[in-house]
């Protein structure tokens, strides 16, 4: 009896200094939202953009992400946590810590509710109502397997971060009428972007912003844009509603359904746009095309 005893003193000695000393956070939050990680991670990274004081650290691909927050007064490590489920479904794992009063935390937590108990409650449910909005107002629909045909265009290429693609396409929009316009051209379908380098990671993308032409009206020459072909293409197809913001959000919603169906992602996508933001209609209606070229394996 008396070694049980001394077994369970040194088990519980062993577990206070690994907690007071050596456990990498205080407090954490858990919930589950119905999307992909990638989605909840350019969602973190929109919501990053509209608070004062917060800096992105770090993303490893789609499981980890690190944030500094610096919330009334206070400075905070947060390590976000995410794990796709089998029903399309994310559970997120938020770890807070704060490293100025890391030890006074650790002893209270168990036993009273704490000023970072209080803020991690607060911000956790700030995003978690962002999250909720953004679902309610966006509409992915995945289609399966179709073909781009062949596209001939006159193409800008921009360099943004994933959440100002939109932004940078509004701004470059009215030189590209006013070309078509000056020079009699004639336009033939919705203007889309071929993406060309994306990094996730960094939530920066390069692109090709284009106009279909008809071929019929030769463009004349220019150093503003380049005119390009576009071959056919097999690609997995989805239809997006929504703020061309978020539009990429369908990205991911196409990737995680290739890596799960035996699909080879052959070039970053592919988006057309349907509607002009400019003419002020319901941004839920708001359609795109979403195309990721891939082959069978």
């Amino acid at each position: 009896m008396k070694r049980v005893v001394q077994l369970a003193v040194v088990c519980l000695v062993s577990s206070l200094i690994y907690y007071l000393g050596f456990h990498p956070y205080e407090y954490s939050i858990r919930f589950r939202t119905s999307t992909t990680p990638g989605d909840i991670i350019e969602s973190l990274r929109l919501w990053d953009r509209s608070m004062d004081n917060s800096t992105i650290l770090e993303v490893d691909s789609f499981d980890h992400m690190k944030m500094q927050i610096q919330y009334k007064g206070s400075n905070y490590d947060y390590r976000w946590h995410f794990k796709h489920k089998s029903d399309s479904s994310t559970e997120v794992q938020i770890l807070v810590s704060e490293p100025d009063r890391k030890l006074q935390n650790k002893v209270l937590v168990p036993f009273a509710e704490t000023v970072m108990e209080t803020h991690a409650l607060e911000l956790g449910n700030s995003f978690y109502e962002l999250i909720k909005t953004h679902l309610k107002k966006t509409k992915i629909k995945l289609l399966g397997e179709s073909t781009l045909d062949s596209v001939f265009c006159m193409c800008k290429r921009l360099e943004t971060g994933q959440v100002a693609k939109a932004n940078a396409m509004m701004k470059d929009y009215p030189l590209f009428i006013s070309f078509v316009d000056t020079y009699h051209l004639k336009l033939k379908g919705s203007p889309l972007i071929k993406v060309i380098e994306w990094s996730h990671q960094k939530g920066k993308i390069k692109f090709d912003f284009c106009f279909p032409l008809d071929r019929s009206v030769p463009p004349p020459p220019s150093d503003m844009f380049e005119f390009k072909t576009f071959p056919p293409q097999r690609a997995l197809k989805a239809e997006y509603h929504g703020n061309y913001i978020t539009s990429d959000r369908a990205w991911y919603a196409l990737t995680d359904f290739a890596n799960r169906n035996g699909y080879k992602i052959v070039s970053p996508p592919i988006e057309l746009f349907y509607d002009n933001p400019n003419l002020g209609l319901n941004e839920e209606k708001w359609k795109a095309e979403v195309y990721l070229p891939i082959i069978k394996q």
